[in-house]
């Protein structure tokens, strides 16, 4: 789990630090903790990337942009991560309300014991985000996208292109064998060899091709069909979707 931490104070930093790394250790949760000393360097690290962390710790009074103006920012662009503002004044409080923060803690009285409370439950709930989100690997390049805006995957030559959010793609390297068995039980069906296919998002069958409700046309192999067909049957049975004809 990656948990982001910004403060532009360094003694802060390595205090918290150690507060994340002794409450991880002690529930055996794995972490990779990375560190900003500006609400800058923590928007430019996830400017690719809004959901490459899970959780993120931000002080609010810093430089130039402070940490709700930064959050703010995160949002729009799409960061689902908890966000967690820990800070010395109670003033943001209120300002805070539409980024909706997992919680607001103020350094000079919260706990080692209240700390650890709020970071179980942040691993908790980015736990359960997690299992809704593929991760797309590009070299060194990181990014999370949720499974719900995945229409579907289509492959050439090893490279996997993933089509989500309408219009927007990305690439990565691997077999559709490997991505069809990380999304078991996601509700996506293999159509044709080069096409895995998200059921939400199928509209009609055509012949020899299926129309998303994207508005895009995907193959469908002979071989596929009939099993595409029962898969869809049954999305639509246990998702309790009336179909008027």
């Amino acid at each position: 789990m990656v948990i982001y931490f910004c403060d532009d104070n360094e003694e802060t930093i390595e205090k918290y630090a150690q507060w994340i790394t002794k409450a991880s250790e002690k529930h055996g949760i794995e972490i990779t903790l990375v560190t900003f000393t500006s609400g800058e360097a923590l928007l430019f690290q996830l400017s690719d990337s809004p959901n490459e962390a899970a959780i993120i710790y931000m002080d609010i009074l810093m430089g130039s942009i402070n940490g709700i103006d930064a959050a703010r920012q995160l949002r729009a662009c799409g960061c689902a991560a908890e966000i967690i503002f820990l800070t010395t004044s109670e003033d943001y409080v209120y300002d805070a309300f539409d980024i909706t923060p997992l919680q607001y803690l103020l350094k000079a009285s919260t706990s080692v014991e209240k700390f650890e409370q709020v970071f179980l439950r942040a691993t908790a709930l980015a736990g359960k985000k997690a299992d809704n989100m593929f991760l797309c690997v590009t070299g060194n390049a990181k990014q999370l996208i949720p499974i719900n805006e995945i229409s579907y995957f289509e492959i050439w030559k090893r490279v996997i292109m993933v089509h989500y959010n309408g219009a927007e793609n990305a690439e990565f390297y691997g077999t559709l064998d490997q991505v069809e068995q990380q999304l078991q039980d996601k509700n996506f069906i293999r159509v044709h060899r080069s096409y895995l296919v998200s059921l939400s998002y199928i509209s009609k069958f055509q012949p020899r091709k299926l129309v998303l409700k994207t508005g895009e046309t995907v193959p469908i192999g002979v071989t596929y069909t009939k099993q595409v067909k029962q898969a869809f049957s049954d999305y639509i049975s246990q998702s309790n979707i009336h179909i008027i004809v």
